[in-house]
């Protein structure tokens, strides 16, 4: 009796450490903001595996940053290109919604870059419009749209209107800084199913480019980069995964000229 009582205990005892251990995993994996060196380095890595010419394209673009900013100890270390990466981005900031969030949230970018808000849209961003316009960026690149798809009703023309009157007012008192503007990411088909109103997307990303056209900004097509990945939408069909993040990042320092 005495030894099957030992033998009970030790069962527990090991059975509460496992689920410990287990508690402490999931604790880490949802603190996503403080993401280790080695998880952002793999998503790195994800990203690069898709095609031999998106693996060529976005390698030499790295390898190109690398050159141009080399690390602070006087090396170029090929072991962290996302943070040759975070040194380009320092001195911009990204404005936007939930998508923008994941650059800070999967640990890509710091704080002092992004500036995003869950469920954003251009009528709910006057705040960080503000502290965008007291830090004067170099470049400011801005993620709107989905949100403002349902918040506006699908009324391009309303659209246009907000998102150009924010660009002009933001231009006006950073007449130096760049601004660069990223189209809407596609949500899936299931996504649009569920949502028909999604459907928009496409007509809202015509104005985002008519708006980029006439004041001769830079446009990152994000809808290329699902069209060509799919596989990149969380289940959702509108949320991306991490590793959209590393290949649209790519995309926004060339558009910026920071690599240059």
């Amino acid at each position: 009796m005495v030894k099957n009582k030992k033998l009970f205990v030790t069962f527990i005892f090991f059975v509460a450490l496992l689920l410990i251990t287990f508690i402490l995993n999931l604790v880490d994996w949802n603190g996503s903001a403080n993401v280790k060196k080695s998880k952002i380095d793999k998503e790195l890595k994800v990203a690069l595996e898709y095609s031999p010419k998106d693996i060529a394209d976005l390698q030499q673009e790295i390898e190109e940053v690398e050159k141009l900013y080399p690390s602070t100890n006087g090396s170029n270390d090929a072991e962290d290109p996302m943070s040759r990466i975070r040194q380009v981005m320092d001195n911009s900031i990204i404005i936007g919604d939930s998508i923008t969030e994941g650059f800070k949230a999967y640990g890509f970018l710091d704080d002092n870059v992004v500036y995003s808000k869950i469920g954003a849209s251009l009528t709910t961003v006057d705040d960080l419009f503000d502290s965008a316009s007291e830090a004067k960026p170099e470049c400011l690149f801005l993620a709107f749209g989905m949100n403002d798809i349902g918040n506006l009703g699908g009324k391009t023309k309303d659209f246009k209107k907000i998102y150009t009157e924010k660009i002009d007012t933001f231009m006006k008192s950073n007449p130096k800084t760049k601004v660069v503007l990223l189209t809407i990411v596609p949500p899936s088909e299931n996504a649009i199913s569920e949502k028909p109103i999604l459907k928009n997307y496409d007509e809202y990303n015509k104005v985002i480019l008519e708006i980029a056209s006439k004041k001769k900004l830079q446009v990152v097509d994000t809808v290329k980069i699902l069209k060509d990945h799919p596989d990149l939408h969380e289940p959702d069909g509108i949320h991306v995964r991490s590793s959209f993040y590393p290949i649209v990042l790519n995309q926004m320092i060339v558009k910026a000229g920071l690599n240059k």
